[in-house]
Formats: C-alpha cells, sequence, structure tokens
C-alpha cells in the first residue's frame, strides 16, 4: 500500500508535458485524463506485484523452518541438554572430592605464666589455674584467631560404581536424543499433512472454478434461448443453474477454509517466527515417487532407523546398568584422605611441648588410604532387585513396543499401495467426466441437450475429480506416514 501511494502522488505532482507515446493526442485534457489513467494503472500494477511477493514455500523449506523454529522441539533440546549435564556429573565422579572451612573469631590474651628459675614459660608441663585471672582474659578480647581446614577425599577403587554410573547416564543421553528426534519426526508428519492439505484446498478451489467456467456458459446459453425465446430452455432450467452456482460457491468457501486451516497450521508448527503470509509452493499436487521395496524392507528400516526403536533400546541399556550401579554399591569403597589445617590467634601463646595440644596455632597435612563400607546392606539389595524387575519389565515392554511399530509400517504401507491402485482407476472415471461434459457442452451449444444432463455430467465430473483429488493426498500422506514410522525418508534411495 505504501508503494500505491508514493507511486499515485508521485504521478499526480508530475508535470503533464504533450508526448505523444502510444497515440497522437489533439486534445490537453484528453491527454490529462490520459495520464493520470496511465499513472493509476501503474501504481495498481506495482501494488499487486508486491502482494504477490508473498513468498511460497517448498516442503523441504517448511520441513527445515519447522526444525529450527518449532518451540516444543527448543524444550526438548532443553531436555537433553539436562540428560548430557548428568552424563556429565557421572564422569566427574572420578574427580576428588571435600570441603573447605574458614572462621575468624575474637580471642581473648592467653599467655604463659612466669617462672620463678627464670626459664622459658612456656616450655613448662605443669600450669596454675588462676580463676581471677581467667575470668579476667576471658572478658578480654585482645586478638583474632582464624582456622582453616580442608579435607579431600579421591576415589581409588568403588568395585564398579562409578562405571556403572557413567555407563547408565550415557545411555540416558543417548536415550533422550533418540526421543527428541522421535519428536522431531513427528512435527515433520504435521507439516507434511498441512502441506498437503494446502494443495488438496487449492486444487479443490481449481476445480471448482472450473466446474463454474462450465457453468457460466450453460447460464449463457439458458439465458439467450430465454431471451429470444428460441430452443427448448425453461424457467426451471435457469432456476436449476442458479441453484448448482449456489452449491458450487459455498463449496470454494469451504476449500477456501481448508486452505486456510492448513497455512495456519503450518505457521503454527515453524513457530514465532513464521511469515504472517505464508504460502505453500505452486507445483501442482502429483504423488510422490517411491522406490519400489518390499515390507519386509520398510520393516528392517525401522528397526534399524526409527528414534523410538533406538530410544528403547537405550533406555532397556539404561535401566540395567542402574540396576548394576545399585547392586554395586553394597560393595566397600577404598578412598585415598588428604588433610591440611591452619590456626593462628594473635594474642594467644604457644607452648613448646610436644604433649600441649593448641588449637589455636598449628599446622599440619596429611595423607592416609581409608576404607569404607556400608551397614544398610539389606535395604540396598531389596533396592537393587527392585531396579532388576524394573530392567526386566523395560525389556518386555520394548518387545510389545516392536511388534507395533511393525503393525505401523504395516498399516502405512498397505495405504500407500491401495491409494496408488485406487488413483489409478479413479483417473480413468476423472477422465471420462471430462469427456461426458465436453460432449454435454457441445450439445447445449446447439439446442440437443437438456439441463438436468449438464447437471448430471457436472457433479459427476465433480465427484470423480474429487475422488482423484483424494487419491493423490492420501498416497502422499500414506507416504508421509510411513516415513515417519520407518524412520527414513522413503522417497529417497
Amino acid at each position: 500500500m505504501t508503494v500505491h501511494v508514493w507511486f499515485a502522488v508521485a504521478c499526480a505532482s508530475a508535470p503533464v508535458k504533450p508526448v505523444d507515446l502510444f497515440h497522437p493526442v489533439t486534445d490537453m485534457k484528453t491527454f490529462r485524463f490520459s495520464a493520470v489513467a496511465a499513472c493509476l494503472w501503474a501504481s495498481t500494477s506495482l501494488l499487486f506485484i508486491g502482494a504477490a511477493q508473498a513468498k511460497a514455500y517448498t516442503l523441504d523449506e517448511l520441513l527445515d523452518m519447522a526444525r529450527k523454529g518449532n518451540l516444543g522441539l527448543a524444550a526438548n533440546a532443553e531436555v537433553t541438554a539436562g540428560v548430557e549435564a548428568q552424563a556429565l556429573e557421572a564422569h566427574r565422579t572420578y574427580l576428588p572430592t571435600g570441603d573447605l572451612s574458614s572462621t575468624l573469631a575474637p580471642v581473648p590474651r592467653v599467655q604463659c605464666y612466669s617462672n620463678a628459675d627464670g626459664s622459658d614459660p612456656c616450655a613448662t608441663t605443669s600450669f596454675k589455674f588462676r580463676p581471677s585471672e581467667t575470668f579476667a582474659a576471658i572478658t578480654e578480647l585482645r586478638g583474632v584467631f582464624t582456622r582453616t581446614e580442608l579435607k579431600i577425599v579421591q576415589p581409588i577403587y568403588t568395585f564398579g560404581k562409578i562405571s556403572a554410573g557413567v555407563n547408565a547416564a550415557e545411555l540416558g543421553v543417548e536415550a533422550s536424543r533418540s526421543k527428541e528426534s522421535g519428536q522431531v519426526a513427528d512435527v515433520e508428519l504435521n507439516v507434511r499433512k498441512a502441506y498437503w492439505g494446502a494443495k488438496l484446498a487449492r486444487e479443490m478451489m481449481s476445480m471448482l472454478d472450473e466446474g463454474l467456467d462450465y457453468l457460466n456458459d450453460a447460464q449463457k446459453k439458458i439465458e439467450e434461448e430465454l431471451a429470444d425465446g428460441s430452443g427448448n430452455a425453461s424457467v426451471t432450467d435457469r432456476l436449476r443453474l442458479r441453484a448448482m452456482r449456489a452449491d458450487i460457491e459455498a463449496r470454494s468457501l469451504e476449500a477456501r477454509r481448508g486452505a486456510d486451516l492448513a497455512k495456519a497450521g503450518l505457521r503454527a508448527l515453524i513457530g514465532p517466527g513464521a511469515p504472517a503470509d505464508l504460502d505453500v509452493d505452486d507445483a501442482p499436487l502429483e504423488t510422490q515417487n517411491v522406490p519400489t521395496r518390499e515390507l519386509a524392507a520398510y520393516s528392517d528400516l525401522a528397526l534399524t532407523y526409527r528414534p523410538e526403536v533406538k530410544a528403547l533400546d537405550k533406555a532397556v541399556a539404561a535401566k540395567r546398568a542402574l540396576a548394576d550401579l545399585e547392586w554395586r554399591r553394597q560393595y566397600p569403597d577404598l578412598v585415598l584422605l588428604g588433610t591440611a589445617t591452619y590456626a593462628y590467634a594473635s594474642s594467644i601463646d604457644r607452648p613448646s611441648s610436644a604433649f600441649a595440644s593448641n588449637p589455636f596455632n598449628t599446622s599440619g597435612v596429611g595423607v592416609a588410604a581409608a576404607f569404607r563400607m556400608p551397614l544398610d546392606l539389606f535395604v540396598k539389595n531389596a533396592h537393587a532387585q527392585r531396579l532388576r524387575a524394573e530392567a526386566r519389565e523395560a525389556e518386555l515392554r520394548r518387545n510389545d513396543a516392536l511388534g507395533g511399530i511393525n503393525f505401523e509400517v504395516e498399516k502405512a504401507y498397505t495405504e500407500m499401495k491401495e491409494a496408488e491402485e485406487r488413483l489409478k482407476t479413479v483417473q480413468k472415471g476423472e477422465k471420462a467426466t471430462r469427456q461426458w461434459i465436453a460432449a454435454i457442452m457441445q450439445n447445449i451449444s446447439v439446442g440437443l441437450a437438456e439441463t438436468k444432463d449438464f447437471s448430471d455430467a457436472l457433479l459427476a465430473f465433480f465427484q470423480a475429480r474429487v475422488r482423484c483429488l483424494q487419491g493423490l493426498y492420501d498416497h502422499n500422506i500414506a507416504v508421509a506416514s510411513l516415513t515417519r514410522v520407518s524412520g527414513v525418508d522413503v522417497t529417497k534411495n
């Protein structure tokens, strides 16, 4: 609209010069009118060109947009990222652990008593307790005390606990990724359905427009005969054709609604970044080419490539690894302990006796090997048995699910083959109805056919064409479903 207004204003403000471009102009008023009309025509043409620039996307482009913009897929990717962080946590259990603590506090003045013989007061092993002086020292805070302690535990041998935990975590990551791939495949299936649905609605509208062209010719002939009284046309024929027109126009609105819903579905699948004027490409609705394969080949593809099969396999293996981890938790651990301590008090003396404990002024490091053993063995044993039962349950459910997957493959394959055979039959019927309605139109033009014959032929054409379009749509949807359940794009070798 902006282009339209700008061009119109530019045309209106442009000076008019009597230049003969197409025809000689002898009257200035006529020339001004022609110039303004040319400007309006050009601006209107630019408006339509701008409107026609709405991007029409191919199926591959729509699939790529949905993979990148779908919010549900983005959320699923974050779930996988969380599982990957858990796997990283499991890997890091090989690293040492421990804690570091540091304190800071005020302390009183504490000193060694002077000896009568003049020896070092902090070297004696006998100390006198003087209540009055002790109370005074406690009530007078004259120094600062700090103490820092570091403890480190390094696993040496855990009887397979760490490796079992890492194995379970990695299998969980693979299961999450396979599940995410399955959710991507679900979105792709819905995109394909919406894409082919939009094309089906477009073909329906095209078919109805073609029917309206036949109807317009028939109505024109009826009106001419009624106007001059020639032929066998009657008012009933006119009313019959008007009723047919109303039905066709109503069905055109339904087809347009279907196209709008399909495009809205595509925008919802693509996400917030979807263009508001999104449309599908102009290629006609045709069957997709699928290389010839037997049903067993599709079943083998599903068992090899389908994301759900991979997710089930990894989930069962992860359950087994968790059960193994719980069983190994009954075994002891061998660890290496390391400690470091430093304490200092500015107002407290340091006795030099090796037997005097002075936690206020000390420093030291230590290393030791340790053995630790859980004593709740009966509880851990029962927990391990429960996880083993869950692993066996997961395996049985996997085998049951594989049977369902084989059924889905066979169902999609059967639907595709049935749609192929049905399409061959209905295409013959469509060809016959086209010939029928063409013959009726010729007879109407020479007054040899009745309106009822035309309505019957047009109705038969609509029915045959709808069956043909439905067959094309069903075939492509079956191909999309077969792609989903087999885990590979079946249109490619």
